[in-house]
């Protein structure tokens, strides 16, 4: 499929109504067993004073998605976008739609006064840290802990 028959992509908010079509593509990316399903998703306030999330859209389909909000972290609090997670469809990557939709959350950021967007990426993700890497993100100087526990 070329650009032209791809047509203009647009990026708007994310509304609670895309949630079924953005499982959808998560689950055409193979990510079907990651931890992205309805119930969680029906719970975020899409449009919320916190939400940073936003879709691309092309000829009336969701081909993209990022997934983001604001968070209040260390001490003193410092307001920080967490980017949770950026896909785009398969049929239309390598098109500039992954950096319009991070563009688009950096501009909410900047409209906003708020002058960190912070991801988790696997060590192993060499893709995505290479996509960050090329859109200015560094490795950052705060470290990662977990604690698991069953719940």
């Amino acid at each position: 499929m070329n650009s032209s028959e791809q047509g203009a992509v647009k990026i708007r908010p994310m509304t609670r109504s895309d949630i079924r079509e953005i499982l959808a593509l998560d689950k055409k990316l193979g990510k079907s067993s990651s931890s992205l399903n309805y119930k969680d998703m029906a719970a975020i306030d899409f449009g919320g004073p916190l939400d940073m999330s936003f879709v691309a859209e092309a000829n009336g389909t969701i081909v993209g998605f990022a997934i983001a909000h604001l968070a209040y972290v260390m001490t003193p609090l410092t307001g920080v976008c967490i980017l949770n997670s950026i896909l785009v469809d398969p049929d239309y990557q390598n098109r500039g739609i992954g950096v319009k939709l991070l563009g688009r959350i950096v501009a909410h950021c900047q409209e906003e006064g708020i002058g960190t967007i912070r991801t988790l990426i696997e060590e192993q993700n060499d893709e995505l840290t290479r996509f960050v890497e090329r859109l200015g993100f560094r490795r950052s100087t705060v470290l990662n802990y977990d604690k698991t526990f069953e719940s």
